[in-house]
């Protein structure tokens, strides 16, 4: 059984007024429509110091010779062959960006900007993703100290029809180890590539699992959830 690589924008919602906060000075950052949307740095008027946190991102790997990424990167692992650092999808590096880019004077801005990476390579050279090889880094991303698993992939959940539903114990005893070591996971509702229509009622796996925190994404234009071709969040 494969699982697909999905895009999932991940969103740190703030509340704080929006006076407060403060704006990157990288480059790059006025094209992240998504930061206004998410109001990631609302709740700062300056930017923190943050404590580095370990996140693996289990992907197609990362490109390591971004500036943005520079020191950020921990340890890497492939287990479908080749290298970590070679992303032939350019999702992981998409992804990995997205999270913990650098404030600093190059390119984009990372919403959790400290963040220490670990690179887990679950694409193949095929572009799928089996199951073992994702349960694989999930118990490599423990083991190495992750504190947050980002799993921005999935595949269908249909529990009217058994046929389609892609459960698999093995993807969910993998969730369930990360989860009694106190590491948090999040993963991607879906973009209903694969679901047999769209909008799904489902999220997919591994975000439909127990513990397992599914994350939507938004519109460019509306800065509200657009549920119109991927899965709205029911758990």
């Amino acid at each position: 059984m494969k699982r697909a690589l999905l895009v999932a924008i991940t969103a740190a919602l703030m509340l704080a007024a929006p006076a407060a906060a403060f704006t990157p000075t990288d480059p790059l950052a006025v094209n992240q429509w998504y930061l206004a949307q998410d109001h990631a740095f609302d709740a700062w008027p300056t930017p923190p110091v943050l404590a580095p946190v370990k996140v693996a991102i289990i992907d197609s790997g990362v490109d390591n010779t971004i500036p943005d990424l520079a020191g950020q990167i921990v340890d890497a692992k492939s287990f479908v062959g080749g290298s970590p650092f070679v992303d032939t999808e350019g999702h992981g590096t998409f992804i990995a960006g997205e999270i913990a880019a650098k404030l600093d004077s190059t390119g984009i801005a990372g919403m959790a900007y400290t963040s220490q990476l670990l690179v887990a390579k679950v694409v193949g050279p095929d572009g799928n993703i089996t199951l073992k090889a994702e349960a694989a880094a999930i118990h490599w991303a423990v083991d190495d100290g992750a504190r947050v698993i980002n799993l921005s992939l999935g595949g269908v959940r249909d529990p009217l029809h058994r046929n389609l539903d892609t459960y698999s114990a093995l993807e969910a005893q993998a969730v369930r180890y990360a989860v009694q070591h106190n590491v948090l996971v999040v993963a991607a509702v879906g973009n209903s590539d694969q679901a047999p229509m769209t909008p799904w009622n489902y999220a997919s796996y591994p975000a439909a699992l127990p513990h397992v925190i599914g994350v939507s994404a938004l519109t460019r234009s509306g800065g509200v959830p657009d549920f119109s071709d991927r899965d709205p969040i029911f758990n």
